[in-house]
């Protein structure tokens, strides 16, 4: 059976807006070298506050990569991996 991927939407959870940014541009990059197409992208800066006063901040990052055409799709699916785990310095 061949099986073509339309579109997946990511949530990522960085710590800075600079650290959205560079995400954002490693998106693209990536996007456009794989001819797919970035259809869209949010980053939305999170806050926990405690007596009014920002304790912590975070942005979580969304984004929809475009593979396919539904009505002609060109470049069937291989595989799908998550690759969760490992340590960060």
């Amino acid at each position: 059976m061949i099986k073509y991927l339309l579109k997946t939407t990511n949530e990522i959870f960085v710590l800075t807006e600079e650290d959205a940014n560079t995400l954002h541009k490693e998106i693209e990059e990536f996007a456009h070298s794989n001819n797919f197409t970035l259809y869209s992208w949010t980053q939305t800066l999170k806050e926990k506050k405690s007596k009014g006063e920002v304790i912590d901040s975070w942005v979580i990052c969304k984004y929809t990569l475009v593979f396919n055409d539904p009505k002609e799709p060109e470049i069937p699916l291989k595989d799908i991996e998550y690759n969760m785990g490992g340590q960060y310095e």
